[in-house]
């Protein structure tokens, strides 16, 4: 699981949003929707979750939910149907549990490792509430493009601090950047989003970069996969603070 498959991973997931985004907020339910199975595959191998099979499937009908509650609900908030997801998600991990007991001493282990895969997986559809708020739908375009150049600036040293204040700079400076391209944004909402995107990406790429005995290729890609979705959450508290 090494740190340049996880970056170009996330720089690529990053890219596929910002692309869909453009063609509006239809394209980007189909693209959370791939990223969600993609991270279904992997994440019970990053989280070492016993039940592989019930844990892949109940992210991705977590996320899967969450898209649909969020690409057709027809008020807002559009996220409030995030929430039956998740609770629909974590009920059953818990059933999966009672039915098929984890080995003992990992029972705990299985059922927060599939509620957490669940819960990122779901955290994907926010980026499709922020395209459907109106005044934000470039903030999809903004974040998704802070979120790849965080990717990227990750793995530019071999030192972590430095890469750290690189990415938050470098985000900024693509959300400002894209700030004085969309007027909806502006220059510091363009810089708050570029903020929250690089926080998303560096604070999920230092907890799995200490995972070094987990060498599984899914892993890694999972790894890259997770602050993508998770991005899209924060991106949408960024547009809900710029356009209410």
């Amino acid at each position: 699981m090494n740190p340049w498959t996880r970056a170009t991973v996330a720089a690529a997931a990053a890219a596929l949003l910002a692309a869909a985004g453009y063609f509006g907020f239809r394209w980007l339910a189909v693209a959370v929707f791939l990223l969600s199975f993609v991270l279904a595959i992997g994440w019970p191998v990053l989280s070492w979750t016993p039940h592989w099979i019930a844990g892949s499937a109940i992210t991705l009908g977590t996320g899967a939910l969450a898209v649909v509650g969020v690409l057709l609900g027809r008020e807002e908030p559009f996220l409030r149907h995030m929430v039956v997801a998740l609770a629909a998600g974590t009920i059953a991990a818990l059933v999966v549990e009672v039915v098929k007991p984890s080995p003992s001493g990992q029972v705990v282990t299985a059922v927060a490792g599939t509620v957490s895969g669940a819960t990122v997986a779901a955290a994907g559809a926010a980026w499709i509430a922020t395209a459907r708020t109106p005044g934000a739908e470039d903030l999809v375009i903004a974040g998704a493009v802070a979120l790849a150049i965080s990717a990227i600036a990750s793995v530019l040293t071999t030192k972590m601090w430095i890469n750290v204040v690189a990415a938050v700079v470098l985000s900024v400076g693509a959300g400002m950047s894209a700030g004085t391209v969309f007027p909806s944004i502006e220059w510091y909402g363009g810089a708050l989003v570029g903020f929250l995107a690089a926080c998303s990406f560096i604070a999920l790429h230092e907890l799995t970069r200490r995972e070094v005995a987990n060498t599984s290729i899914w892993a890694g890609i999972a790894s890259g996969v997770a602050p993508v979705t998770v991005g899209g959450a924060l991106v949408y508290i960024g547009g809900r603070i710029l356009v209410g």
